[in-house]
């Protein structure tokens, strides 16, 4: 058919452009301590910005430690750091007699500082000049003179212990100032970008767990939280249940993962080797596993990067359904295990397992919708001040059923987060009287990719099969 017309011909342009933009759900937020002051909200992308923002990997501290694990589980991820740690609150002083080796002594404490030496000789207490008299670094004193005798040593340091729950959790005051885990909504400000990704390793009370579940709730994020070390298996069955004897691991959040046990990690810094929290190697895989499959890979059965070791025998065998792992699944607490040299992430549960065990307690699932929820929200945006007529209406709806139609696609294994979905205008919820206010409502439905937490296999012995394969 010719394009000639011999008339009128008109051109009907959608109204708005609106195209789903997917949203940034891998940006990580680590609550902890250093003793570098952070000026501002930094981001830590690379090594060179973690030595930059927090300093070095100094034991008792948790901030390095952390981001340089999700940097290496993840090989390349933005943190945000928040340091909880004030020199004005958590700080004490001492003064002791030392005594030198070699004309050398060890301070054992975390952040030493306003260190002063003294010596006390016939009745007389004369104060030792530093860079003269003595050096003092990465904790050693190192004395220059001959007579290491009658010196004591005053300074101010660390005291971890000081540490409370509200430090951690934080809040606003009275002239809008954030402090703990509220910085997160300054980091949004700073940046434009919401982490959606908490975690706050060796912070593990119920205190804490409750304040990190109502924000990740509010957000709709993820945290993975940590187990207190020193615990065993049995006890975690029995606490994820009640409390006992102080011991709460007690909850049922859909946003939230329980990890145990505490893991051996090296620091190359120190040239060590020691127990540190779990959680930031699963938020580092999470990450990995966004970028290079996608947000609906569970973290279930992923080879870890970091783990050198175990705080205790996690005993693993997927058939058995007394094994340590499996014990811990089934309170929806995930671990780690040894696999054939490996160690492997076990568990795809949120802490809303076992009392509910439907497709939002997979952790995979339930952040896959709130991707879904976020990804709509964010790309409608430019749709706040449009007039509402059938062309803005059609235009939002194929937006989201392209964006559903694109996520579903079976045979794109990297780009596939669902099994199907649809966006549909209700006309019952959008009455003459909505609209006429400004209040319109579009309805969609959808259902993420589920996960492989139990395959069952059927083993027939068949001895037909002799007589038939006798007969041939």
């Amino acid at each position: 058919m010719s394009d000639y017309l011999h008339g009128i011909e008109t051109s009907q342009e959608n109204e708005i452009n609106m195209t789903i933009r997917p949203a940034d759900m891998s940006a990580v937020c680590i609550i902890g301590t250093t003793p570098k002051e952070i000026e501002g909200y930094p981001k830590v992308t690379n090594y060179r910005e973690l030595n930059q923002y927090l300093g070095n990997n100094l034991d008792g501290f948790t901030l390095y430690d952390a981001a340089e694990t999700v940097l290496k589980e993840s090989e390349g991820a933005d943190i945000y750091p928040i340091n909880i740690y004030d020199r004005a609150k958590h700080t004490v002083s001492v003064e002791k007699s030392i005594t030198f080796t070699d004309k050398q002594c060890e301070l054992k404490e975390l952040d030493i500082q306003e260190l002063v030496l003294k010596r006390t000789a016939d009745e007389e207490t004369t104060i030792l000049n530093i860079n003269t008299d003595y050096t003092f670094e990465n904790n050693v004193i190192t004395l220059e003179l001959e007579n290491a005798e009658n010196i004591t040593a005053s300074y101010k340091y660390f005291d971890v212990t000081k540490i409370t729950d509200s430090d951690v959790i934080g809040g606003v005051d009275e002239n809008g100032k954030r402090t703990g885990l509220y910085k997160i909504y300054d980091i949004k400000a700073e940046w434009g970008i919401m982490p959606r990704i908490i975690i706050a390793p060796g912070f593990s009370s119920k205190n804490v767990r409750n304040s990190i579940e109502e924000i990740v709730n509010k957000i709709r994020g993820l945290s993975f939280v940590d187990a207190p070390n020193g615990i065993n298996v049995p006890l975690v069955e029995k606490t994820r249940l009640k409390e006992i004897n102080g011991i709460d691991l007690t909850g049922t959040n859909e946003d939230v993962v329980m990890c145990l046990p505490y893991v051996k990690r090296y620091n190359s810094y120190q040239n060590t080797t020691a127990l540190k929290p779990l959680s930031p190697v699963l938020a580092g895989i999470r990450v990995r596993l966004d970028r290079e499959r996608n947000i609906a890979k569970s973290i279930d059965n992923t080879v870890s990067k970091t783990i050198r070791g175990l705080e205790f025998p996690i005993y693993f065998d997927e058939t058995d359904r007394n094994s340590d792992s499996n014990r811990l699944s089934a309170v929806g607490v995930v671990t780690a295990v040894n696999k054939d040299g490996e160690y492997r992430i076990w568990g795809c549960h949120s802490m809303a397992f076992p009392k509910d065990d439907g497709l939002m307690t997979i952790e995979s699932a339930k952040r896959t919708r709130n991707f879904i929820e976020l990804s709509i929200e964010n790309s409608s945006f430019e749709c706040i001040g449009e007039n509402i007529t059938q062309g803005f209406i059609d235009d939002v709806l194929n937006s989201i059923n392209s964006f559903f139609k694109a996520k579903s696609n079976p045979l794109d294994r990297k780009t596939q987060i669902m099994y199907g979905g649809e966006a549909f205008y209700d006309e019952a919820k959008n009455t003459a009287e909505n609209l006429s206010k400004g209040r319109i409502t579009f309805s969609y439905k959808h259902c993420p990719l589920s996960t492989a937490d139990n395959i069952k296999f059927e083993d027939v012995l068949d001895i037909t099969i002799i007589t038939k394969t006798l007969n041939n």
